[in-house]
């Protein structure tokens, strides 16, 4: 017979540790409007408020979503006063892709904490789309640049360690519990 307490702990460490779930701390990203939205410029900014402590490195990460061109951006930032963080893409790079779906989330020791679903307006959007991306005009210059070719970004900017993982991690937990209650 297996005691209880055994059971339920290797119960709870497993759901715990399970890949996906995303924990409700009370990280929000901050942005105006119904929806969150990103320009494909050199300078889009992401910022919202956490509950972790000031110092705590945290990471944002924006990824494509569903038929778009696939991309993954990420940085690492620092929490400020009052559980605040800033971070700043260069999404200019996107600016010839189709825009549309994004998921921008917030993690902390490689696990999500936090994700929203945002769009990424660009240059090049659909025909029928009604977002229209916020461009600056300056004076008029009469250098042109050569097209940019977008490329895929996998940008791990310093917050992911490397390590067995989830998997091998769970793996041993139950390795070890089996040995535990092979003993008895």
């Amino acid at each position: 017979m297996r005691p209880p307490h055994l059971v339920v702990s290797l119960l709870v460490v497993v759901a715990l540790s399970l890949p996906g779930a995303v924990a409700a701390d009370g990280t929000v990203i901050d942005h105006s409007g119904e929806g969150l939205t990103l320009d494909a410029a050199d300078d889009e900014h992401i910022h919202g408020t956490t509950s972790f402590s000031s110092g705590t490195l945290i990471g944002v990460r924006v990824k494509s979503v569903g038929d778009t061109h696939p991309f993954l951006v990420s940085k690492a930032v620092r929490v400020g006063e009052n559980g605040t963080f800033d971070v700043t893409f260069d999404l200019s790079e996107l600016s010839q892709l189709r825009g549309g779906p994004v998921q921008v989330s917030i993690r902390h020791n490689q696990q999500s904490i936090y994700q929203e679903n945002a769009t990424l307006v660009t240059h090049n959007m659909p025909g029928d789309s009604t977002l229209t991306p916020d461009v600056e005009t300056t004076a008029t210059t009469t250098e042109t640049a050569p097209p940019s070719t977008a490329t895929t970004t996998d940008s791990r900017s310093g917050f992911e360690v490397p390590g067995f993982g989830v998997g091998a991690g769970v793996a041993a937990l139950c390795l070890a519990s089996f040995a535990a209650y092979a003993r008895f």
